[in-house]
């Protein structure tokens, strides 16, 4: 059976993408080998979204899914507007 790892990557600068240390050992990858990889880009980047609102700087993880459930309930109503 062949193994599987989820982890997260970096998008290098030459174009490739990095993969952690333990990775490389739970899979004994060498150098030069193939690997099936599937990538998906995470649609919520929460340092991306702190900057842009920095009275959420110290929000918690689970606030902000709160303020981002409410928001998406709104706008299926045509409100998706929220005053602070």
């Amino acid at each position: 059976m062949d193994k599987i790892a989820t982890f997260k990557a970096k998008y290098l600068k030459d174009g490739h993408l990095s993969i952690p240390k333990e990775v490389v050992a739970t899979l004994s990858l060498r150098n030069g080998e193939e690997v099936h990889v599937m990538i998906e880009k995470e649609k919520f980047d929460k340092t991306g979204f702190l900057g842009f609102f920095g009275i959420w700087k110290d929000k918690s993880e689970e606030e902000i899914d709160i303020y981002r459930e409410i928001v998406e309930e709104r706008e299926l109503f045509g409100r998706g507007e929220v005053r602070l």
